[in-house]
């Protein structure tokens, strides 16, 4: 199976869905944001150069060459499918990403505020 990203407008929950079942996904990202969600899944999880090559075109005509070559080269695309489940785990179970999160949302939530100080604490 090789999975053709869309466009102008590529995947974004598609391409996470792909990278999970780690699938081969061919991509030409667009010069706008909704056209590069694959470019910067596949950019940041790890993936071998060789993959990276593999996938990300850079025009329309490499686009269809890529997908043509993963269609008919068993070992080259057994080889993506290897990576892409070695590298999907550096997508979904990220300590820091879940960090990130919990950090910035005590940090707008009222939480801290209504924390008793150690003053408040000693009056009690």
């Amino acid at each position: 199976t090789v999975v053709l990203d869309s466009y102008p407008a590529g995947g974004d929950t598609t391409t996470r869905e792909v990278i999970e079942m780690g699938k081969p996904l061919v991509t030409l990202p667009a010069r706008l944001l909704g056209g590069r969600w694959s470019l910067g899944y596949l950019s940041n999880i790890g993936l071998k150069e060789s993959t990276k090559k593999a996938l990300i075109a850079t025009d329309a005509e490499e686009y269809v060459d890529l997908a043509v070559k993963l269609a008919n080269d068993d070992t080259l695309r057994q080889s993506v499918e290897d990576d892409m489940k070695a590298c999907a785990p550096n997508l979904f179970r990220r300590q820091e990403a879940v960090d990130a999160w919990q950090d910035m949302f005590l940090e707008i939530s009222p939480y801290q505020q209504c924390q008793p100080n150690k003053m408040q604490k000693e009056e009690l």
